[in-house]
């Protein structure tokens, strides 16, 4: 199939007025009731999604491209192929099925109102956005945390378990390599990125963010935490820092 770059989709809704609480919902629902095709392609796509729905919440504002290249990269380890680009024209999996998506899914039209009560000044709090809130606020205090727990490693300070250790087994997205590690079990999704580029000789203005069943893990969270199984391979996404 061809496949082209993934690109933005515009729209302007003229046959209904859709409010941001009302695209949330149909969104959950659509995804929630796919019986064609196959579960984990869904799966990936609606984690597409999320990324260019709300960057910041999926922690890809940072990629350059306000989250396309995170979807991008989602969409490529999953080998789902777009024959435009646009993603409201449908997608193929590597087996040839095709997936088709709506437009609101895809994206919020133009003329999108905030809710039907209070006008487009009114804010609607969905779910998960406090939490979203409070992950993007401790990421800086994480940050400084590695750094302190990268450094007790590096001094002899912190002793891991050899018996707590496990192996990952990690595909780069930048060319289709497998990195293997070792980790503990309940080292952060941040630590297991740096030991993953730091085996595969990435270069210092790469950085990696690690997706497993077409998710992006969460950095400041363990892998066991975000329902990885000991032996299942992840995808690790090579970025420009």
């Amino acid at each position: 199939h061809i496949d082209k770059p993934l690109r933005r989709h515009e729209w302007t809704s003229r046959d209904r007025t859709w409010t941001r609480s009302e695209l949330a919902q149909e969104r959950e629902d659509f995804f929630d009731t796919r019986v064609t095709g196959r579960p984990e392609i869904w799966q990936t796509v609606h984690a597409a999604l999320q990324v260019l729905w709300d960057p910041i919440s999926q922690d890809a504002q940072d990629d350059g491209s306000n989250g396309l290249a995170t979807a991008q990269m989602i969409l490529s380890a999953a080998e789902i192929s777009l024959p435009t680009g646009n993603l409201a024209n449908g997608v193929y999996d590597a087996l040839g099925n095709y997936y088709q998506l709506p437009e609101w899914v895809v994206c919020d039209p133009r003329n999108v109102q905030e809710s039907r009560e209070e006008g487009p000044k009114a804010h609607i709090s969905t779910a998960g956005d406090d939490t979203a809130a409070d992950d993007d606020l401790s990421d800086d205090d994480d940050d400084d945390d590695d750094e302190i727990e990268g450094r007790k490693r590096e001094k002899g300070k912190e002793v891991i378990d050899v018996r707590e250790q496990v192996a990952l087994r990690a595909r780069l997205s930048s060319n289709g390599q497998d990195i293997k590690v070792s980790i503990a079990e309940s080292e952060t999704v941040r630590s297991v990125a740096r030991k993953i580029a730091q085996e595969a000789g990435l270069v210092s203005t790469k950085k990696i963010r690690i997706a497993y069943m077409g998710k992006i893990l969460k950095e400041n969270s363990s892998l066991s935490s975000q329902n990885w199984q000991t032996g299942h391979v992840v995808n690790a996404l090579v970025f420009d820092r």
